[in-house]
């Protein structure tokens, strides 16, 4: 059986290993015989020993809320522990969470949720939002207060030092972090601080999105004895870490749940193994043509350029990357969005232009323990970031052509989604308020509310009649093109697209 640990102070605890739900096959989720064998994986997963069911309402594309209550008429309801998630850019005011709560409450069929997840914070500045008068944080007390849910956590991607603040603002019971062989320099001092404040740590991303298992040969230094693979590895280094109560496996099928209680059942490590992962980790971290992220760069570096975070980027480039990333199939946009993707979201460093700022001077390159070729990289890196028009500049530009000195008086955003509420906001620092009305559309309006505005669906494009419809999503800009477009046209309104062919996203 799966092991149990406690999730900080919250009373309850956890299976080591959590079952995700965004990695169900997309042939699973088409009709209701695919949800089934979802649910019956889970049920699986649950005789086995695991306890905790991590969802969402957008995961398994909208139907992860289905595949639960679908579960629940094969597994008792105490034999789980399940989450409802709220992301501050569909549900950015305390109604809007408690009708979220609701929503997944009637969804599922529960009668209650063990977690609420305040979803996706990515910075200190998202932080402030969410515990603003009238946010979403008062929402999350209520639905607290109301017995819909009895604990309230958080889920970050946000660099370091804003991950420091979430925990030390302690509003939560609990934290989900992305945590593995690649990051561990990064997150592993914020799973210890978490740690020290109390609250229970969860894992999400153990294998690095697919990427450790499929360098198998390039991380193999991070297996000990007693280790099937590279990505079994992966998970019990994840689990490891002192600290940490749950990590999360996403399951695809029977093959992925296999992997994964094969190497938990039965296994909780001493102190012994723990330092002993740690080591070979720190191992295969410092592979030939890998940054350990030593930092001996910094000081020397005559501008003060973020150098290990630059390097640690680039990693991306010597790995092998999945076939398919973002919607991207072709190998290099795959490697560049990988690459940007480290930088932008993983260390919140968005260039200010696609002009490197480096003199090429040397003296990285002369105290690298690695002798990398730093000044090389980071022109590599640059020349990256032009390509993919993935800096500021290149974003102002942007929306400045799309949107300003037309005339539009109300611009649709297609869909209503977290992206669209982080692409307004780059266009408010840039610009300040806009001079045109935001609508917010979508092909399920049930999403309710984007930013506390109604979200509208295809039927009320001719009553509203918006000057443009701009499409704001990277991943599906093709699909809702081929879907909006007809409608367009016989109206006369003309369909924009944030990005272009080459870009990287501008939410990872």
């Amino acid at each position: 059986m799966i092991a149990q640990r406690p999730l900080g102070q919250t009373g309850i605890s956890l299976s080591v290993l959590g079952a995700g739900t965004t990695r169900f096959l997309s042939a699973d989720l088409r009709d209701s015989e695919g949800l089934d064998r979802c649910a019956a994986l889970l049920a699986r997963a649950v005789r086995y020993g695991v306890n905790y069911i991590d969802n969402a309402f957008s995961y398994a594309e909208g139907h992860s809320e289905e595949i639960v209550a679908r579960l629940l008429r094969l597994v008792p309801r105490e034999s789980v522990h399940l989450a409802v998630k709220s992301n501050s850019g569909s549900d950015p005011t305390a109604d809007d969470v408690l009708r979220r709560v609701e929503s997944g409450l009637r969804r599922t069929g529960a009668e209650y949720f063990d977690f609420l997840y305040l979803w996706s914070v990515l910075d200190a500045e998202q932080l402030a939002f969410l515990l603003r008068p009238g946010g979403p944080y008062e929402g999350a007390l209520e639905a607290k207060k109301r017995g819909w849910v009895r604990h309230l956590l958080v889920s970050s991607h946000a660099p370091a030092r804003d991950a420091a603040q979430i925990v030390d603002c302690g509003a939560f019971e609990g934290i989900l972090l992305s945590y593995n062989l690649m990051s561990r320099a990064e997150t592993g001092p914020v799973i210890d601080r978490a740690a020290a404040r109390g609250m229970g740590v969860l894992i999400m991303n153990p294998l690095g999105g697919g990427i450790l298992p499929q360098n198998e040969t390039l991380f193999s230094g991070a297996r000990l004895p007693g280790d099937a693979s590279t990505a079994e590895a992966a998970l019990r280094f994840a689990a490891s870490r002192a600290g940490v109560t749950c990590v999360l496996a996403g399951l695809a099928g029977t093959r992925d749940l296999d992997q994964a209680i094969h190497a938990f059942d039965g296994w909780e490590p001493d102190d012994a193994e723990r330092n002993a992962r740690e080591k070979a980790a720190s191992s295969a971290a410092s592979l030939p043509g890998l940054c350990t992220g030593c930092g001996y760069c910094r000081p020397v570096c005559p501008l003060g350029l973020p150098i290990p975070e630059w390097m640690q980027s680039y990693h991306q480039k010597l790995l092998r990357l999945p076939r398919e990333l973002y919607g991207l199939t072709e190998p290099e946009e795959i490697e560049r969005a990988a690459v940007l993707g480290r930088l932008i979201q993983g260390f919140s460093l968005l260039p200010a232009s696609g002009e490197s700022p480096c003199i090429g001077c040397g003296k990285c390159a002369s105290v690298c323990t690695q002798h990398l070729p730093i000044p090389q990289r980071i022109a590599e890196l640059y020349t990256m970031i032009r390509t993919a028009h993935a800096s500021e500049a290149d974003r102002r530009e942007r929306l400045s052509t799309l949107l300003r000195g037309h005339g539009f008086r109300r611009v649709a955003f297609w869909p209503a989604s977290g992206t669209t509420s982080f692409v307004l906001r780059e266009y408010r620092r840039f610009f300040g308020e806009p001079d045109f009305e935001p609508l917010f559309f979508d092909s399920s309006p049930a999403a309710g509310t984007l930013d506390g505005q109604p979200v509208y669906g295809p039927a009320d494009l001719t009553r509203l009649r918006p000057d443009c419809v701009l499409v704001a999503s990277f991943r599906f800009r093709k699909a809702i093109r081929e879907a909006v477009e007809p409608l367009l046209r016989p109206l006369g309104i003309p369909l924009l697209c944030l990005h272009q062919d080459g870009d990287a996203p501008w939410v990872f």
